[in-house]
């Protein structure tokens, strides 16, 4: 009656504290402890847990690769054997990234220096926020230094163009262009 109401209780062998029939084995005392950096990735993988990819030199590598503004929506997660897993943080990012695999495969193959990547899987997971660095304060050209014919050069190629912010962009850039030539001769 009593193995009915504990069928566990059956199993036990008072003799050696054991359950017999239910797979358990005695554990094998080694001679050595083992390191704790040898056990828990094994353990990790076992059960599927996924820390933050710590190869800085992959990170380093993708973060040249993308650019600032995607290795802030996507990030290396693991690298298993030639295969790189990216977290995205959406579905979008996951579809652009798509058309964008090859290249980024080339050029992070390029920077490692071997054929580290064949393939790159996308998901969608949280993604940490990493600040995107903002642009390097530039210091607008000086017009000053330019002459007078330069000056009069500038002002008639812009004279079409209607948008100012636009006008204004490119009046830098060729003041710049025409200080950079004078610098190189």
């Amino acid at each position: 009656m009593e193995d009915l109401l504990y069928p566990a209780a059956a199993l036990l062998d008072s003799r050696h504290g054991l359950c017999h029939g239910s797979g358990m084995r005695r554990r094998r005392k080694s001679s050595a402890p083992s390191l704790l950096g040898d056990i828990l990735p094994e353990t990790l993988r076992k059960k599927s847990i996924h820390l933050p990819m710590q190869d800085r030199r992959l990170i380093d590598a993708w973060n040249r690769a993308v650019g600032p503004q995607i290795a802030a929506k996507a990030q290396p997660d693991r690298l298993r054997e030639d295969v790189l897993y990216v977290r995205v943080s959406s579905s979008v990012w996951m579809h652009e990234l798509q058309f964008m695999k090859q290249d980024i495969i080339e050029k992070l193959n390029g920077t490692l220096g071997d054929a580290a990547v064949s393939q790159i899987r996308f998901f969608i997971g949280d993604v940490e926020d990493r600040p995107v660095k903002p642009p390097a304060k530039v210091v607008p050209p000086d017009a000053a230094a330019l002459k007078a014919d330069e000056r009069k050069y500038i002002e008639g190629t812009l004279a079409g163009v209607a948008d100012p912010e636009l006008k204004a962009i490119l009046r830098e850039t060729m003041i710049r262009s025409i200080l950079r030539g004078r610098q190189s001769t």
